[in-house]
């Protein structure tokens, strides 16, 4: 009876398979760069850097768009997920799936990084943050403070100007009301801002935030 190609032989050694062999061949230069003159494939190899087990489209997807967009998962619109994930879906992963860089399973919808994608990673430690959306999101979450301070000094202003104009219900303010006043609104500004930056855990800050100055619930 003759051994089967996948069982080892009487000596111990195991034939390796076709995709195992194709998969550790280098690609040529052009290659390399064909594939990252393209800004999806580019963050696609960047999400999958260092993940040894298999993703989903979806979050990778939403992962690709935010950084595109320059925010976070949870800010994106539905178009803008929906832009990434077609793109991706028919066009980026099957040619990093056809080059043997990543395994895509279509059907199910996920994605593995191979041992050829090893050969983009001196091309991608610049690309983007390491971590998801890490940058992003303390972009807007630096945007959205700075609102709420200029929202501060325009309330605090305006207090000041209706005080000195004698406006209705203001001018029955007794003068020295002002000045705490204010320096209430600014303190509460500051504790907040500490708070979401060293108190709330890290994971969806925009949201924590949100739940701070309103009574809406987070965003879906």
């Amino acid at each position: 009876m003759s051994a089967s190609p996948n069982t080892a032989d009487a000596t111990g050694d195991t034939t390796s398979s076709p995709q195992d062999t194709e998969s550790s061949q280098p690609l040529s230069k052009d290659t390399i760069f064909h594939i990252l003159q393209v800004q999806r494939r580019r963050l696609t190899l960047q999400y999958l850097q260092g993940r040894t087990d298999a993703v989903s489209l979806r979050d990778l997807a939403e992962q690709v768009a935010a950084w595109e967009n320059n925010m976070s998962v949870v800010e994106l619109t539905s178009k803008e997920r929906q832009r990434a994930y077609i793109s991706l879906y028919q066009t980026h992963l099957p040619t990093l799936d056809t080059e043997g860089i990543v395994e895509y399973n279509k059907d199910r919808g996920t994605i593995r990084r191979t041992s050829r994608a090893d050969q983009f990673d001196p091309y991608l430690f610049d690309t983007v943050p390491h971590h998801a959306s890490e940058s992003s999101t303390d972009s807007a979450l630096d945007l959205r403070w700075e609102r709420y301070y200029l929202g501060g000094t325009l309330f605090s202003t305006s207090l000041l100007g209706a005080k000195l104009l004698q406006l209705p219900l203001v001018s029955q303010l007794a003068s020295q009301l002002i000045i705490p006043i204010i320096l209430s609104v600014f303190s509460i500004l500051t504790a907040g801002h500490y708070y979401t930056r060293s108190v709330l855990p890290e994971s969806n800050p925009i949201e924590k935030v949100t739940q701070l100055f309103s009574h809406r619930g987070p965003s879906n």
